[in-house]
């Protein structure tokens, strides 16, 4: 477990759950442009890219706003964690595969695939690190057990 300031810490929380509920605004608003996005990286079987349209950005949502207001952080910043490994993979094949196409984040209007969103990704995926294993947290409604 790491020792950091909990107030850091919930700095770090609100920051990774205002990403994640600004991300899913627009995929919420637009689930049909959000498809398109998720078509254009050819990972996901056809017909399937509207479920996951429509799935994912309320999961980010949900999972934004439990991080935000401290319901269940560890389930949540795992799942968020999970879901950035998953987005870094995601860009990473599509840089190896040439494609020119926009990210679909939702956080920069036509944003490409490209590095800098890996590193992007990656320090986001740093935050959920620290923040799970953190040993001081403050502003918990559901903290995780002592176990």
């Amino acid at each position: 477990m790491i020792k950091i300031n909990p107030y850091l810490i919930l700095i770090m929380r609100l920051l990774i759950g205002i990403i994640f509920i600004y991300a899913s605004y627009e995929k919420i608003i637009n689930p049909a442009k959000f498809a398109r996005d998720i078509a254009n990286y050819h990972v996901v079987p056809y017909g399937l890219e509207n479920t996951v349209a429509i799935v994912l950005p309320w999961l980010e949502l949900f999972i934004g706003i439990g991080i935000i207001i401290g319901v269940m952080v560890n389930a949540n910043v795992l799942i968020a964690g999970g879901l950035l490994a998953l987005f870094i993979l995601m860009i990473s094949q599509a840089i190896l595969r040439g494609f020119n196409i926009d990210c679909g984040c939702g956080l920069k209007e036509n944003e490409l695939v490209g590095w800098s969103k890996i590193i992007e990704n990656t320090f986001f995926l740093g935050i959920c690190f620290i923040i799970y294993w953190s040993k001081s947290r403050i502003m918990e409604i559901y903290p995780k057990s002592s176990l």
